[in-house]
């Protein structure tokens, strides 16, 4: 085998050529964020663990992160924003969730976070939509 056709074989085969379903099936709570998402990608030793608390913010353990979240306001339910209102909020909710806002873009200081490397779009899309459709398991 040349050496041309075994690098197209590897091309191709590290191709993802099927048509899966796309659809993210992890659930959209509050534990599972914090401990799939939040946990490993935040609560590092110099950033958001019990240990350096950056900015007040700990999200090494569901407890931990359901009180940064509340103390500091990072999230704002639909309950919150609108008591008497049907669910979902929508992006109400969204616009002043402050932790919606620094991990999708930038929040008004201009940081993003994670600071060493973005979450992925599955993982934003996750948080997002669970912001969107109410917060569950936040309060």
């Amino acid at each position: 085998m040349s050496v041309k056709t075994w690098l197209c074989a590897l091309l191709i085969a590290g191709c993802n050529l099927s048509t899966s379903d796309t659809t993210d099936d992890r659930p959209e709570t509050f534990g599972f964020i914090t401990e799939a998402i939040l946990k490993p990608s935040c609560a590092t030793a110099e950033c958001h663990s019990a240990m350096k608390a950056q900015s007040t913010d700990v999200f090494d353990s569901v407890a931990a992160a359901r009180a940064s979240i509340h103390a500091n306001q990072l999230v704002f339910t639909c309950e919150q924003l609108m008591p008497a209102e049907t669910f979902p909020c929508g992006d109400d909710a969204l616009n002043v969730s402050y932790l919606y806002q620094v991990i999708d873009d930038k929040d008004a200081e201009g940081d993003r976070m994670p600071r060493d490397q973005a979450l992925s779009n599955k993982d934003i899309v996750l948080i997002r939509e669970w912001i969107r459709d109410g917060a569950d398991g936040l309060n």
